[in-house]
This record gives structure tokens, sequence and C-alpha cells, in this order.
């Protein structure tokens, strides 16, 4: 009896050591980063590269790398991928006005990339019904439409979304066709773990 019962303490001993070591292996950081509220400045004239795993602008030196998800240019955004960079990075845009209920990208499989400098996955052709944003012709301001937003695929293919909340002008020069800064807020989910669980 006594050996049956050392054996089996052994034997629980060995399982629970198991258990152990495999939590210690599994990561337990794996919640999304969630930025409710982010307030950047775009220059114009160029792109401004934005890491949404970062939080954080990429320097233009590193346009040919994966270290940058989208790009930011006036009214034009770009995605790390195909014509734009060499990333994974895709879109979809979304219309129906539910960032915060949209918490799965498991079904979202038809993605859109940069498939030329001119032809953008972000349509932002003012005259187009499926651009991004509405052009106020009074001051050549535009601002993001309601309801719309993004899920992406990031330069290094994980998930997030990503809704343009306000855009106006920095710097600008009564007269002038376009200002010289802009500035952006946008806030997004991005699930670091790799799943599309998108939930906030």
């Amino acid at each position: 009896m006594k050996k049956i019962a050392l054996s089996a303490l052994t034997v629980g001993l060995f399982a629970l050591g198991l258990v152990a070591c495999s939590k210690s292996n599994t990561p337990t950081d794996t919640k999304a980063v969630v930025k409710d509220s982010i307030r950047m400045t775009f220059k114009a004239n160029n792109y401004t590269l934005y890491s949404l795993k970062d939080g954080k602008e990429i320097p233009l030196s590193d346009s040919a790398t994966t270290k940058w998800d989208i790009g930011i240019k006036f009214y034009n955004i770009i995605v790390n991928s195909h014509a734009s960079g060499p990333g994974q990075a895709g879109v979809k845009v979304m219309t129906d006005g539910n960032y915060l209920n949209f918490k799965d990208a498991s079904g979202i499989t038809n993605f859109s990339y940069d498939t030329t400098t001119t032809k953008l996955a972000i349509d932002y052709n003012y005259k187009s019904p499926t651009s991004w944003y509405n052009y106020i012709p009074a001051n050549h301001g535009f601002s993001p439409k309601a309801g719309l937003y993004f899920v992406l695929k990031t330069a290094e293919g994980k998930y997030a979304k990503m809704e343009i909340t306000d855009v106006f002008y920095e710097v600008y020069e009564p007269g002038a066709m376009y200002p010289n800064f802009l500035k952006y807020k946008f806030r997004y989910v991005y699930q670091k773990d790799g799943s599309t669980n998108l939930g906030n």
C-alpha cells in the first residue's frame, strides 16, 4: 500500500511539474494594444509612416522595411505591402459604424492592397462614393465619413482595427490650396498575439 501511495504521489508531482512548465512557457501578456485617442501631426507633402505595433512614427529611411504599417500624406493613406512596401499589410474598409462592436476579424478575407502608387486600397478620390472622407470645398478641408473604420492586417500579418475620428489643419495660410501640416485624431486596437480577436 505504501509503495502504491508513493507511486501515485510521484505521478501527481510529475504531472503538476508538467503543468507548471507549460504555464511558464505560455505567453501571459496577450492582451490587445488599445489606443483610444492619438493626435498626430502629418506633413501634407510627404508620407508619415506609423507603426501600430509600437505606437509611434517610423522614419522615412525605414520605408523599405516592415517596421511601419500605414502611411498618411494629406488625404492619402497607404498600407505596407505590394506597391507601397515589403510587408503583408492589407485593409478592409468598413462602413457599418460598429467600430466599438467589431471584435473579431476572422470573417474578413477580402483585404485590399495598394496595387499601384495611384490605385490605393483606401480610396482617396473625394469624387468617389467609396472615398473615406468628405471634402469641404469652401476651405479645402476634409473630414472622415461617419461610421467608417478600417480592419487591417499589419506589415507583419497581425490584425488591427482603426478609426480616424478627426482631421484638421494645424498650419494653414489663408488662400493656400493646401495646408503645411494636418493633425489626425485616431484610435485603434492592435492584436499582438497574432489572433483575430479585436475586442476592447
